[in-house]
């Protein structure tokens, strides 16, 4: 069990630490043990509930009103979002630009395609030559003699025959060069639409129309449109070309015509009809994609401008700042925060779910900008920083850990390259992870699955840790990082902490916590509420004042 109150009734409780069971009994028997770990651990949580049931009806509160926000932000969203779109489609852009475009994108294989194009033609041509080829088999059948008639007929089957098999193979390079154009074209524009969603700021996904699943299904849905038009179906536009522009002169050509190609006339009309609808389709989804491309980003990822301090101290100051997600634009989550914090300071946030604690890592971050006011490191504002250089020197623990499936080495040396096993080794110790490793059989070696699946909330913890510390960072940021842990585990990741946050004695430490017995040692403590900064100082300044602070720890002291 995680919860040991789910576990009260149980006739033998059995505590294990490293392999042994180290004590046995009942609920009762175990908690009279004075110094017991079942004891200390049941003590544990007992605090943590009472911490967290000061802001549970606060954060039921503010759930209830994100949900309706965006449902009712959804359906307003769909309403506009319609009308801008088609407005947008029917007066901005044509099909000419964005068919031209497609060709440009395609024009390293133009050597292909032209070839596809020629056989594209020769067939076009061909079919013609066929019709003409099968009326002067049919005319044969009308002359004077036998043997004139078999002559004629095994003379033109003859060519029918070879024009078959010479077709064929043109008919192979035909469909070959245009599903290998049209194969590199999708290739080139999903990756080029990959690239410039790295590019896009954060807001931008927090859209519903841009959420992970609706973009994956908009690149499989419109780069398959695309290849269609882009593949055989241009060929079949080709071909139909050199058609239109053969002429039969042989009087017993419009023969036939009158009595076969009626039906074959009929099913090609109704496949035009299929066709154009296929292509009106293939130009909208090539017409999504470059809106995509045109996109310029609020803040872009990927920006090599902007200046870098060459020596930054660790100085943080947020003046004013006011901030509201997009989403939610009369919700305000920031309310005039004003906070400066010192080189070296180690700073902690509380306060109620909602009141805007991880929105001031999100905006340290540049995740998003703030609406007024601005963020300075050492007197800059952010926004004049090179935003690649900004998050170089800040160092990220979140409550939940990404992973990649991997070895713990990559997953420690994510993001950096050319670094030593010694360096990696001293991270891995800075974040009481080392021992742990080493008793794995293949050590640094050993993949950690899919999202970490392999290890426990607690060891996926520490490696974030490591890979953090790995950075050097001159600003740690720790979101609570060791909320969604028991105990036991809670208690080896705050060592763990508390080594990286002393690490480096000129490293600037900004800690958003949810248990207030790990931040009582912090230089400054802010209690923020429903955005507004209500109180700051040491805890035993805060605990003179006798207010919010004050009335928190009681409430959790109270266990």
């Amino acid at each position: 069990a995680h919860r040991l109150a789910t576990i009260r009734n149980a006739h033998r409780i059995y505590v294990l630490d490293n392999g042994r069971v180290i004590e046995q009994g009942t609920h009762e028997a175990l908690m009279s043990q004075e110094g017991s770990r079942y004891r200390e651990m049941m003590k544990s949580q007992q605090r943590e509930k009472i911490e967290n049931n000061i802001n549970e009806t606060t954060s039921i509160a503010q759930t209830e009103d994100d949900d309706q926000n965006k449902i009712l932000e959804h359906d307003r969203r769909r309403s506009s979002n319609g009308l801008d779109d088609e407005d947008k489609a029917s007066s901005t852009t044509n099909r000419l630009p964005v068919f031209l475009r497609l060709l440009f994108l395609n024009s390293p294989e133009w050597i292909i395609i032209l070839i596809g194009c020629v056989a594209c033609l020769i067939c076009g041509a061909g079919q013609s030559v066929q019709v003409i080829l099968l009326t002067r088999t049919i005319s044969a059948f009308g002359a004077c003699t036998y043997e004139d008639r078999r002559l004629q007929v095994l003379k033109f089957s003859l060519f029918i025959f070879l024009m078959g098999v010479a077709f064929l193979f043109i008919r192979f390079i035909q469909y070959t060069a245009f599903a290998v154009s049209g194969s590199k074209l999708i290739e080139r524009i999903c990756a080029k639409a990959f690239a410039h969603l790295l590019r896009q700021e954060v807001a931008f996904f927090d859209r519903l129309e841009n959420s992970s699943g609706a973009i994956c299904n908009r690149l499989s849905s419109d780069a398959l449109a695309i290849q269609q038009m882009a593949g055989a179906r241009l060929g079949i536009v080709c071909e139909s070309i050199a058609i239109k522009f053969a002429r039969c002169r042989d009087h017993s050509q419009y023969a036939y015509g009158e009595a076969v190609g009626k039906r074959r006339g009929v099913q090609s009309l109704r496949f035009t009809t299929i066709l154009t609808r296929q292509m009106s389709d293939s130009l909208s989804a090539a017409r999504s994609f470059f809106d995509l491309f045109d996109r310029r980003s609020v803040i872009d990822n990927c920006s090599t401008d902007g200046q870098q301090l060459n020596d930054f101290k660790g100085e943080i100051e947020f003046d004013q700042v006011e901030f509201a997600y997009a989403s939610r634009p009369k919700s305000r989550i920031l309310n005039k925060f004003q906070l400066t914090i010192k080189p070296g300071q180690h700073v902690a946030l509380i306060g109620a779910s909602g009141c805007g604690k991880s929105t001031v890592i999100q905006l340290l971050e540049r995740f998003y900008d703030p609406i007024q006011g601005r963020i300075c490191l050492d007197g800059v504002d952010i926004r004049q920083l090179n935003i690649q250089w900004l998050r170089s020197c800040l160092g990220l623990v979140s409550q939940e850990p990404i992973l990649f499936d991997l070895t713990i080495a990559q997953n420690i040396t994510y993001g950096r390259e050319n670094i030593s096993m010694e360096d990696i080794i001293n991270a891995a110790t800075k974040a009481n992870i080392h021992h742990f490793i080493q008793q794995l059989p293949q050590g640094y070696e050993t993949r950690v699955g899919m999202k970490g699946s392999h290890l426990s909330g607690g060891e996926k913890q520490r490696i974030a840790i490591a890979r953090a510390l790995l950075r050097q960072p001159k600003v740690l940021l720790l979101d609570e990082a060791t909320s969604a842990m028991d105990s036991f585990n809670e208690k080896i990741v705050q060592e763990a902490l508390e080594k990286a946050q002393t690490d480096d004695p000129t490293r600037t430490t900004l800690i958003i916590a949810h248990r207030l017995s790990t931040i009582r040692s912090c230089d400054l403590i802010c209690v923020l509420d429903n955005g507004y900064l209500v109180e700051s100082g040491t805890h035993e300044d805060l605990m003179k004042q006798r207010g919010v602070y004050y009335h928190m720890v009681v409430c959790s002291n109270t266990s």
